[in-house]
């Protein structure tokens, strides 16, 4: 099946589907197939240089054959996006720079401008290797969030939704650690990618998160996490006590990590 898939990255969708002259819709087909490409390379996380090459190629390939049109451009964008999604989990950061420098100056206004705020947020991030975390906003209880005054801490940034299946696993184990760490100098903050502001409230009374929350009902266009490039969630980014990222990693044994950054100076 993996041959059969590359061989249908490399070559003309003509070739490759004997059947195209048939198809009442062959754009939406072939960009299914590609859609189906970068699904294969997520889950198995095969990200050899050929992979890309060809699923690149595939793609720019696609752009060429079916034209920007008003059928075409939405393929295009999710193809785009769910290329760049895919590169930045298991490519390697300076391909992952590389194309989103090349789809910067895609003639296609929608995919440039994607590329740009990625690279844009590729930038915050290495800044922020030299600079305390900027962050501020007003919680759902109307309180004022601002990390510099939470200096001497160990922050946990907190990317999650109450209807993320994979956050509502990880939940009692957050508030554990929490209860845990709080009397010692942890916090949280907590960033919704909720649209329902009430199942948000009910679900983090239920599950005993104590922490503020922001929320602005935007799901993927919520303003922090997409200043901060988070394209999946849960993700957890921890702050040491001099305001600094320690980790954008926290979800990994997030328990040890925290107890290291607290007995840190």
């Amino acid at each position: 099946m993996k041959n059969i898939l590359m061989i249908c990255l490399l070559i003309p969708f003509a070739a490759c589907n004997a059947s195209a002259q048939s198809d009442p819709n062959p754009a939406k087909t072939r960009a299914l197939e590609l859609r189906g490409a970068l699904d294969s390379i997520s889950k198995t996380g095969e990200a050899s240089q050929a992979s890309w090459d060809a699923t690149r190629t595939a793609i720019d390939n696609y752009q060429k054959e079916f034209g920007v049109s008003a059928a075409t451009t939405n393929n295009i964008v999710l193809l785009r996006k769910f290329e760049l999604s895919v590169a930045k989990r298991f490519s390697d950061p300076a391909r992952y720079k590389a194309l989103l420098a090349q789809l910067a100056a895609d003639p296609l206004h929608a995919v440039a401008e994607m590329a740009g705020q990625q690279l844009a947020v590729q930038k915050r991030l290495a800044d922020l290797k030299t600079q305390p975390v900027d962050l501020q906003f007003t919680s759902l209880d109307g309180t004022a969030v601002d990390l510099s005054t939470m200096r001497g801490k160990v922050v946990l940034i907190d990317f999650w939704a109450s209807w993320c299946p994979d956050c509502i696993i990880e939940a009692p184990n957050v508030v554990a650690i929490y209860e845990k760490y709080h009397d010692q100098g942890f916090e949280i903050l907590g960033i919704s990618l909720d649209e329902d502001k009430a199942a948000l409230l009910a679900f983090a009374k239920q599950n005993g998160m104590a922490w503020p929350q922001y929320f602005d009902g935007k799901k993927w266009n919520n303003k922090i996490s997409r200043d901060f490039g988070i394209s999946s969630i849960p993700a957890m980014w921890l702050v040491d006590k001099k305001g600094f990222w320690a980790s954008t990693h926290g979800g990994e044994d997030l328990a040890a990590q925290v107890e290291k950054l607290l007995k840190a100076p």
